[in-house]
């Protein structure tokens, strides 16, 4: 990553409640795929890069799987671990970067990232994970990206985020989304020792109050970061008045169509 990237990636850190608070999951669904593409073992050692506050350590521990949550960001681990504590789930924990884990070589049945590779130094983390991955074992790599093509709210919303970025620092505004689907297919592709990517295309339905919808924008880097105090105060009357346009009321709970782009890729080997 770049200084920016670090910069950014590792921010998240000082809104971690806010990011758990608001950031949706991912649906059983997402994880049932992984399992039968990948044919995993019936309790399979995982590794989470980029674990984050645990949105998907902590679904993958409830289905039984043994994982590891590796995290750059303090605040985020104590935040992952707390939350396991409280639902009585198993998830080991390392504060370390997805480039160099610490973890022996082949040791591993998965590797996962959830909304988190377009963090990493791609090629160096590449390396990383065939290094860890047993042979024949799984990459799967996942993100929730919002459907504006199934929402006319959100497709305003997306050119409100554009004409804010013209004055944001950030370069990566919305950086998966900006990078798109091919730039990590080639990235999964171009890597030695993976056999060829697949994409699995899911959906899921969100539902979030104004505040919630709100809190969420405010979770993004480019927002955080990218926007100076009195642009995100813009942003919050520009978003206010987007949803009072749609008929989206205060405390009124609304649906946010998502797609969900999980791409798999198999470790070479016996």
């Amino acid at each position: 990553m770049s200084t920016i990237d670090t910069a950014m990636a590792r921010g998240f850190d000082a809104w971690a409640d806010e990011y758990d608070r608001f950031r949706p999951g991912y649906p059983d669904e997402v994880f049932a795929a992984i399992e039968a593409k990948l044919d995993l073992p019936g309790r399979p050692l995982v590794v989470d890069l980029g674990a984050g506050t645990g949105r998907a350590s902590l679904a993958m521990a409830a289905r039984g799987w043994r994982v590891t949550a590796v995290e750059p960001g303090k605040a985020m681990l104590e935040l992952l671990r707390s939350r396991a504590s409280d639902e009585g789930l198993i998830v080991s924990t390392i504060q370390a970067n997805a480039e160099a884990t610490g973890l022996d070589p082949a040791s591993v049945d998965l590797v996962t990232a959830a909304q988190a590779f377009h963090w990493f130094a791609r090629e160096d983390a590449m390396t990383e994970i065939g290094r860890i991955l047993r042979p024949g074992g799984g990459l799967a790599l996942f993100w929730n990206v919002r459907d504006s093509a199934r929402s006319p709210f959100l497709a305003e919303y997306a050119e409100l985020l554009k004409r804010s970025a013209q004055s944001a620092d950030d370069p990566g505004m919305g950086r998966y989304e900006a990078r798109g689907r091919d730039a990590t297919r080639d990235d999964l592709a171009t890597a030695p020792g993976f056999e060829d990517p697949e994409l699995v295309e899911l959906h899921q339905e969100v539902s979030m109050t104004p505040e919630e919808f709100i809190g969420m924008v405010f979770t993004s880097s480019y927002v955080r970061v990218g926007l100076s105090p009195e642009r995100q105060d813009r942003l919050r009357d520009e978003l206010a008045t987007l949803l009072g346009r749609h008929g989206i009321a205060a405390g009124q709970p609304f649906s946010i169509p998502y797609r969900i782009d999980l791409w798999i890729a198999r470790r070479r080997g016996a």
